[in-house]
């Protein structure tokens, strides 16, 4: 499986460039924690933090999306569209997390 690189912002993860929908972007390495904090992810029923993790935004409409590879136990994020170089990387925390750490009001899904 290839990984894109991908290089931190200041309020996010811009992509150095252009993706296609469907590839990996980045493969997490997770450290797992009791429970949710400001900047994990959720997966399943298990909290983790990744580096690149915490500058990754919310979006109602977002560019990549947290998933499992099949059959093994990766976290890999995963573009859902395709993106341009220099794009924030942004996901849908509702689609990882059963509850936020820090919840704030999100007006796509009120």
């Amino acid at each position: 499986m290839e990984v894109r690189e991908i290089t931190k912002g200041v309020y996010g993860v811009f992509s150095l460039r252009d993706i296609k929908k469907g590839l990996p972007l980045h493969l997490f390495k997770p450290t797992y924690v009791e429970g949710p904090t400001r900047t994990s992810i959720q997966i399943n029923d298990k909290h983790f933090e990744d580096p690149i993790g915490q500058y990754l935004n919310h979006c109602c409409n977002p560019n990549a999306r947290v998933g499992l590879i099949a059959g093994t136990h990766s976290i890999v994020l995963v573009s859902t569209e395709n993106i341009k170089r220099g794009d924030e990387l942004t996901f849908d925390y509702r689609t990882t997390e059963t509850k936020l750490h820090h919840p704030f009001k999100c007006s796509c899904h009120e």
